[in-house]
């Protein structure tokens, strides 16, 4: 078991407190905290240091591993990137800057990071890793709308535009990564009665050409029962584009529409025993439902089953498989819990709405302890002797979905896992108890992270190559 160099955590006692107050005090409450506590016993600034040395400022983003930034044939990835920026906004190490990554860092660090995302969009409206050609990329159809999605939300969150429009239907400005004008661009006019159906979705795959072309795709494609973690992933990183396609052609609330479509087709292949897809309450089929239920929220469908899915997912949470894959089946099982409560509280009203909300207020007062130890047990066998957690048991990510090589595979962490151990986890938990959140660190953190920064040299690599 990882045993990190002394950390003094006495900063976190009064959030500690608050917690235990909330829980109303006693025996109980003391457990659930005193839980907590060795929880957290994993997070010292350890893992602070090593994030911050995986920045690249002659790219202006972030590797994956630390095997990958030392070695020719690696590159700093969009994912990781996204991950990273993301990690620093729900620590607590900016929490004296508004949680806001972008109050963090300075203008020059901003400039390089929208270099780096808007040079990876091709004219098609998707974004493509430096490291392989478009044409391999698109055969990945989940890691081609998951670097969409992590592109378009640096991009905005940039105050900036894609170059180009995009297939979940944000538009683009004609500007490339290095501030000039694309030559013969045309910005669709909305104003323009041919132009406003194209104008949200101009580029989509084509299986997203009508209602006809997704029913064929998903019987052909996606198997949802006996392989729900793969078509979760591939439902989640994509379904961005199926709202944006619809509004782009006014299928919305017609026969036509694609979100109904596909959600008819989920609901039409649940199995009642587990409340999901999977015959059994497995990591694997658990871990699918939390993909897929996603999609029913971001879009405010009503899920068919909420309690019974409550149910299996909390006998995963409190159960003693064991996890030796990767640490989505830790990660996975409580925000599909912390889903479906969203879930029932967005789209539900009445006695099914009350039955799940009681379930997991009973189960966790009750059990409450029990599953944090439980957790905290699982999730210790993904930290590495660096401090930080890898995806898979005893070594780390090698290839991100589509083949992007990102590290060596040793013992040692990487960003994949670093974000589902800590701010992932705890989240969900936080939320399943309705408690104030703890936070993993603060500003002296902070200080740390932004000194390594601030003096990080460019990583040269001299073989590495860069297809575009």
């Amino acid at each position: 078991m990882y045993v990190g160099r002394e950390y003094d955590a006495s900063w976190r006692d009064p959030y500690f407190e608050r917690v235990y107050e909330r829980l109303g005090g006693g025996e109980n409450a003391k457990k659930i905290v005193d839980a907590l506590k060795t929880l957290y016993t994993m997070y010292t600034d350890d893992l602070v240091e090593w994030y911050a040395n995986l920045y690249d400022p002659g790219m202006g983003a972030y590797y994956c591993t630390t095997s990958g930034k030392e070695n020719e044939g690696f590159l700093p990835d969009i994912e990781s990137t996204s991950l990273a920026l993301i990690f620093l906004k729900n620590c607590g190490m900016l929490d004296h800057l508004g949680c806001d990554w972008r109050n963090a860092f300075s203008d020059e660090f901003k400039a390089k990071l929208l270099k780096f995302a808007k040079g990876m969009q091709l004219p098609n409206g998707y974004f493509y890793n430096y490291l392989k050609t478009q044409e391999q990329l698109d055969k990945s159809v989940a890691k081609r709308g998951r670097d969409l999605g992590w592109c378009t939300y640096i991009i905005e969150n940039l105050g900036s535009c894609p170059t180009y429009d995009t297939p979940n239907g944000i538009k683009g400005d004609g500007i490339d990564a290095n501030g000039n004008p694309v030559v013969g661009f045309k910005p669709l006019d909305l104003r323009n009665e041919d132009d406003a159906p194209k104008a949200a979705a101009v580029n989509y795959p084509e299986y997203l050409e009508n209602k006809e072309t997704l029913l064929n795709y998903l019987n052909e494609s996606v198997d949802v029962v006996d392989n729900s973690y793969s078509a979760g992933n591939l439902l989640n990183a994509t379904y961005s584009q199926y709202k944006a396609r619809d509004v782009a052609m006014g299928w919305e609330n017609t026969p036509d529409s694609l979100c109904d479509t596909l959600i008819n087709w989920l609901n039409g292949q649940i199995n009642p025993k587990t409340g999901y897809w999977s015959p059994s309450p497995t990591f694997a089929g658990t871990n699918g439902y939390f993909k897929i239920i996603t999609v029913y929220n971001a879009w405010r469908y009503p899920y068919p089953m909420p309690v019974e899915a409550a149910r299996s997912v909390i006998d995963g949470i409190l159960g003693d498989e064991p996890s030796t894959g990767n640490i989505c089946e830790v990660y996975n099982l409580w925000s599909a819990l912390i889903s479906t409560k969203a879930n029932v509280q967005l789209c539900h009203s009445g006695e099914t709405k009350e039955a799940v909300l009681r379930l997991i207020k009973n189960v966790m007062m009750e059990n409450g302890a029990n599953a944090i130890l439980n957790t905290y047990k699982k999730q210790s066998a993904y930290q590495m002797p660096d401090g930080a957690y890898a995806h898979n048991v005893n070594y780390c990510f090698t290839h991100h979905q589509g083949g992007i090589p990102v590290g060596l595979g040793l013992q040692e962490g990487d960003v994949d896992a670093i974000g589902k151990a800590t701010n992932g986890i705890l989240s969900a938990i936080f939320d399943a108890y309705e408690i104030p959140r703890v936070p993993i660190y603060h500003e002296r953190e902070w200080l740390i992270y932004k000194s390594i920064i601030d003096n990080a040299k460019p990583v040269i690599k001299k073989d590495t190559t860069i297809y575009r």
